[in-house]
């Protein structure tokens, strides 16, 4: 009769066992989340691809902006890309950077007149924080 290296019956009663299960565990655990990293990371670049930004590495994103000369380069890159940009942060992380009041109304989907919807709103906000409603708490 023989015994599989991977056998769970092995070590069961043993350290050495449970050290083999935990870093089973840990490798899996560890597979999860690079897929994760790798997944995140696929849908930020597709997320972000119409907005084009200065080259950034793969890991670090945008590591050229930091140091002493950090605002020089910002405005190098507002230069270049006169609306918006992502900045990139560890490779898995992006910022939008929008400096463009109009690019960021067609963003955002938004007119310059309030709609309906908004002024629903404002008006349930008025009524809430009235000077009526408030002195219910006024002591």
């Amino acid at each position: 009769m023989s015994i599989s290296a991977l056998s769970p019956t092995r070590f069961a009663g043993s350290i050495s066992g449970f050290l083999q299960a935990a870093s089973v565990l840990g490798l899996l655990l560890l597979l999860l989340k690079v897929a994760h990293f790798y997944l995140r990371r696929q849908w930020l670049l597709k997320a972000f691809q119409q907005f084009p930004s200065p080259p950034f590495h793969w890991f670090f994103g945008h590591k050229l902006f930091d140091g002493d000369q950090e605002l020089q380069m910002i405005m190098k890159t507002v230069e270049n890309f006169p609306s918006a940009f992502p900045r990139w942060f560890l490779g898995s992380r992006a910022y939008l950077k929008v400096y463009d009041p109009d690019y960021m109304k067609m963003i955002m989907g938004r007119s310059g007149k309030t709609s309906e919807c908004g002024q629903k709103h404002s008006e349930l906000k008025f009524q809430a924080f009235s000077q009526k409603s408030l002195s219910f708490f006024a002591v």
